[in-house]
């Protein structure tokens, strides 16, 4: 009887800590990579196209190095992004011709949800 109710309290007290989890997600274009420097720090040392950063709720500096490939410069692109309890915030690089590159937020989805753990469901177009 001790080892379920221990079981239980260990269960109820996992459950409650992962509802702590955020993220980041920043997608470019199909053959555009980009480094993110997330507070200063390099992220992904492989460029890459799709970022995924998890952590806990806050405010983050993040940096990206992308190619725009309109002009063929490199720039820098820097924003404040702040983070909520529970939801994963998803942006996307944006492309002008004659412009800078910016990063865009797309929209934000609950961190359970079927889009935060499989980043091909982002990529979805509508059906007519």
């Amino acid at each position: 009887m001790k080892k379920i109710v221990v079981v239980l309290m260990l269960s109820i007290i996992s459950s409650q800590a992962f509802a702590n989890i955020s993220g980041i997600a920043i997608q470019s274009e199909k053959d555009i990579t980009m480094q993110v420097y997330v507070n200063g720090k390099l992220y992904n040392k492989q460029p890459g196209t799709f970022v995924r950063i998890k952590s806990l709720p806050g405010l983050f500096h993040v940096e990206v190095r992308v190619q725009n490939p309109y002009d063929g410069k490199w720039y820098l692109v820097k924003k404040d992004i702040t983070v909520k309890r529970g939801y994963e915030f998803y942006y996307r690089m944006h492309f002008e011709k004659g412009k800078r590159p910016a990063i865009v937020e797309v929209r934000k989805y609950p961190v359970y949800s079927k889009y935060f753990l499989n980043p091909g469901l982002y990529n979805r177009n509508p059906v007519s």
